[in-house]
C-alpha cells in the first residue's frame, strides 16, 4: 500500500508542475475551482503522511515544527473567526485568503511530516517536471498549445507577453545555476537529468526577462566565481556564458519583439542609460506603495485586511482596460502582513531564520539568501512555486543516501 501512495505522490507532484503556467487548468471541487498547481499544492502533504520508503527524510527540530503549526493555527483561527467578528467575512471569503498562501502553508506542512516518500525519486521527479514545463514552454513559441487564454483567436503567445517567455517555474533557475557551477559532489547534482534541468532552467529564467532576477543572477554567479575559485569552475562559467549568449545573439537577430526587451532591460543598463537599481525595480510601483502606506496607517496591519477589501486598485492602462481590484502585492512581506497581519509575518520570518539556522548547506542557504533578495520586488515566499523548490531543497542537502543506493550515482539519468 505504501507504495501506491509513494508513486501517487510522484504523480500529483509531476502533474502539478509540469505546465508553464499555474492558472490555465482547474479541478471543480465542490463550491470551489483549483487550478492543477493548487490541486497538487493541496494534496501533497494530504498523500505524503501516506507514503513510507527507506530513503524518507525527516526533521528533527520541535521548535521549527511548533512555529510551522502555530502559524497556520493563528492564519486559520483570525481568517475563519477573528474575521468574521470584526469584518464580517464569510467562510468563502476566508477559504480564498488562506488560498492565497496556499503554496507557503502546504511547503511548510511538508517541512513538519518530512518527506515519507523516496527523496531521490522525489527529487527525479521535480526535475523532469520542471525541464517538461520548459520544453512546453520553448515549443509553445512555434506551435499554438492550449494551455494559454486566446490561444484559439491566433493570438501570438510571443507577443502578448512582450517578448517574454512564460513558466511559472523560472525561478528554479537560480537553483539550476548553482547546481551547474557549484554543487557536483553529492548525489542530488549528479546525471544527465540534473545538468539538463539545470541548464533550461537558466535558460527559462533569462528569456522571462525578469530585471529582478537578471541582476540576482547576475550576482549568483559572481558569487558563486568568487566562492572557492578554481580552474574548473572557470571553464564552467565561461561554458555556461557563451551558451547564454549564443541565446541572446538568437533571440536579438531572429524576434523583435525579443529584440525589444533586451534592449529595454539588458541593453539600457550595459549603455548606462538605467542604472541596475533603477532597472532592477519594477515601474508602476507608485500605486502599489501608496495604497500600502494607506493601509498600514488605517491598522490593517494587526489582522490584515478582509478579502473583500483590496490592497489596491490597478488603474486602466488602455482605452479598453477596466479598474482591478488587487489582493497581493509583488513583496511578499507586505502581502503576508496586510492578508494576514504581524503576527502571521513575525512566525514567518522566524521560521525562515530557523530554516537557515537549522541547516549546515551552502546550497540551501545561497538559494535561500536570493530567494529573499527576490522576494523584495516578487512574490517568491507567499505564492510561487518557488517556496515549495526550497523545501525541496532544505530536504534533499538533509537527506542520508547511499551512494551505491542512488539513482542518481551513475551518470545515466
Amino acid at each position: 500500500m505504501h507504495i501506491l501512495f509513494n508513486r501517487l505522490f510522484y504523480i500529483i507532484l509531476f502533474i502539478g508542475f509540469f505546465l508553464p503556467t499555474n492558472s490555465e487548468f482547474y479541478v471543480p471541487l465542490p463550491g470551489v475551482l483549483l487550478s492543477i498547481n493548487e490541486f497538487a499544492f493541496f494534496l501533497l502533504p494530504i498523500i505524503n503522511l501516506l507514503c513510507y520508503s527507506e530513503n524518507n527524510v525527516t526533521i528533527k527540530n520541535n521548535r521549527l515544527k511548533i512555529n510551522i503549526v502555530l502559524l497556520i493555527l493563528v492564519v486559520v483561527f483570525t481568517e475563519v473567526v477573528v474575521k468574521n467578528l470584526v469584518y464580517g467575512q464569510s467562510p468563502g471569503e476566508a477559504f480564498k485568503t488562506i488560498r492565497i498562501g496556499l503554496p507557503l502553508f502546504s511547503s511548510l506542512l511538508l517541512i513538519v511530516q518530512g518527506i515519507r516518500a523516496d527523496i531521490s525519486i522525489v527529487w527525479k521527479t521535480l526535475l523532469l517536471a520542471i525541464s517538461a514545463s520548459v520544453i512546453i514552454s520553448f515549443i509553445s513559441l512555434v506551435v499554438p498549445l492550449p494551455i494559454y487564454h486566446d490561444v484559439e483567436s491566433g493570438t501570438d503567445i510571443l507577443e502578448a507577453s512582450r517578448g517574454r517567455v512564460k513558466n511559472s517555474n523560472f525561478l528554479f533557475g537560480l537553483i539550476g545555476m548553482y547546481l551547474l557551477i557549484q554543487d557536483n559532489n553529492h548525489w542530488y547534482s549528479r546525471g544527465r537529468l540534473v545538468k539538463i534541468t539545470a541548464i533550461l532552467s537558466v535558460f527559462v529564467l533569462i528569456l522571462a526577462f525578469n530585471r529582478t532576477l537578471l541582476a540576482i543572477l547576475f550576482i549568483q554567479t559572481i558569487y558563486l566565481l568568487w566562492k572557492k575559485f578554481d580552474l574548473i569552475k572557470l571553464r564552467k562559467i565561461s561554458f555556461y556564458g557563451i551558451l547564454v549568449l549564443l541565446i541572446f545573439f538568437g533571440a536579438y537577430l531572429n524576434s523583435q519583439t525579443m529584440r525589444d526587451q533586451i534592449d529595454k532591460r539588458i541593453f539600457s543598463i550595459v549603455l548606462g542609460d538605467e542604472s541596475i537599481a533603477e532597472n532592477t525595480i519594477e515601474g508602476n510601483r507608485d500605486v502599489i506603495y501608496s495604497a500600502v502606506e494607506k493601509k498600514l496607517k488605517s491598522g490593517y496591519y494587526v489582522l490584515g485586511l478582509p478579502y473583500k477589501t483590496p490592497i489596491f486598485t490597478w488603474p486602466p492602462r488602455w482605452s479598453t482596460d477596466v479598474e482591478r481590484d488587487i489582493r497581493i502585492t509583488d513583496t511578499s512581506a507586505l502581502t503576508i502582513l496586510l492578508r494576514y497581519g504581524f503576527i502571521p509575518l513575525i512566525l514567518t520570518l522566524l521560521i525562515i531564520r530557523q530554516l537557515y539556522r537549522f541547516s549546515n548547506n551552502l546550497f540551501f542557504k545561497t538559494i535561500l539568501i536570493l530567494y529573499l533578495m527576490a522576494s523584495l520586488n516578487i512574490d517568491v515566499i507567499l505564492r510561487q512555486n518557488s517556496i515549495l523548490f526550497l523545501a525541496f531543497i532544505f530536504f534533499i542537502t538533509k537527506a542520508h543516501i547511499h551512494e551505491q543506493n542512488s539513482i542518481h550515482s551513475k551518470d545515466r539519468y
